[in-house]
């Protein structure tokens, strides 16, 4: 059975999330623009409510990624529980970076790759997509927490 559109369009939506992070790491890493922390912030907190197996602070934010069951899943087949935890590192210790002496390039290309990773995987989700039953989304998370 075919994937819904609408149900391929998270995909689309989770990839666009990553190319937002993705640009702003790599004006960061070549010096070309300053580090934009709202769009880490946004990244911080998403990633923080899939670990606190918590997902329903992602429905209050309009267009926010990690906020169906498509996007979690593909999380959840993109990334480890622990490179999860490495980008929630990384992305803090970015965000904690706030002048241009204490520029942390090497920690951006590491978070540009998982999120390269990601941003892979939701396009692939979207060109190739399989049908399953959604389980309830508090119930992915928390295994996700868990697992």
């Amino acid at each position: 059975m075919a994937a819904s559109i609408q149900s391929r369009t998270q995909f689309l939506i989770l990839a666009e999330f990553c190319q937002n992070v993705i640009s702003v790491l790599l004006d960061y890493i070549n010096g070309t623009g300053q580090l934009q922390t709202s769009t880490l912030k946004k990244a911080l907190r998403a990633l923080k409510s899939v670990q606190l197996g918590d997902p329903y602070t992602f429905g209050q934010r309009s267009a926010a990624a990690l906020s169906t069951y498509e996007q979690v899943r593909t999380l959840a087949e993109a990334w480890s529980d622990q490179e999860v935890a490495e980008a929630v590192k990384l992305t803090k210790e970015l965000l904690s970076t706030t002048s241009v002496v204490r520029r942390k390039p090497a920690t951006a290309r590491r978070l540009l790759d998982l999120f390269s990773k990601l941003q892979t995987k939701a396009l692939w989700n979207f060109e190739q997509p399989t049908q399953s039953a959604s389980p309830d989304l508090r119930e992915l998370c928390k295994a996700l927490k868990t697992a």
